[in-house]
C-alpha cells in the first residue's frame, strides 16, 4: 500500500457566518500550489473538477500502461471530461456521473475501434480512483 499525501490551506477573510464565507483555498500537491474555491468560481478549481480530472488522469494513465503492455505506442491522448452534479434519493447533492471522453491517436499500427473500447473497459476496471468512487463512470470513446 501507498500513501498520497496533501496539504490544503484555507484562511478566513472578512465574514464568516451562516450567510457566506470565502471559499477560496490552496491545495498543495507535490510542491505544486493549486488555487481552489467552491463551485464555478472564475480562475479557480473546484473540488467537483478535482474529482474528474482525478478520475480522467487515472484511466489515461491506466491506458497508457495496457498500451504500453500490448506494444502499441500512443502519441497522443485528449480527453473532454465532464463532472455531472445530481441528487441522490435522499435529495443530497453528489457527482452523479463523470463522463470521460478519450480520443487516442496511435503512431504505426492502430487497433480495431471493438478492441480500443475493450481496452479503455479494462481501463476503467483497474483504474484505482474508478474503483474509490459511487459516480457513475461514462467513456464516449470517438471512432477516428
Amino acid at each position: 500500500m501507498s500513501e498520497h499525501k496533501i496539504s490544503l490551506n484555507w484562511r478566513k477573510q472578512g465574514d464568516f457566518s451562516h450567510e457566506g464565507f470565502e471559499r477560496q483555498h490552496q491545495v498543495i500537491v507535490s510542491d505544486q500550489t493549486i488555487d481552489m474555491a467552491g463551485a464555478n468560481t472564475p480562475g479557480f478549481v473546484d473540488p467537483e473538477q478535482g474529482l474528474t480530472f482525478s478520475l480522467a488522469s487515472c484511466h489515461m494513465l491506466t491506458f497508457l500502461a495496457l498500451a504500453a503492455k500490448k506494444r502499441l505506442v500512443v502519441a497522443e491522448y485528449t480527453d473532454e471530461a465532464v463532472g455531472v452534479l445530481g441528487q441522490n434519493q435522499d435529495g443530497k447533492s453528489f457527482v452523479e456521473r463523470i463522463i470521460l471522453r478519450p480520443n487516442v491517436v496511435f503512431e504505426g499500427k492502430a487497433p480495431e475501434h471493438s478492441a480500443l473500447l475493450k481496452m479503455h473497459d479494462k481501463a476503467h476496471e483497474h483504474c484505482f480512483i474508478a474503483n474509490s468512487v459511487l459516480s457513475k463512470v461514462e467513456i464516449e470513446v470517438s471512432e477516428t
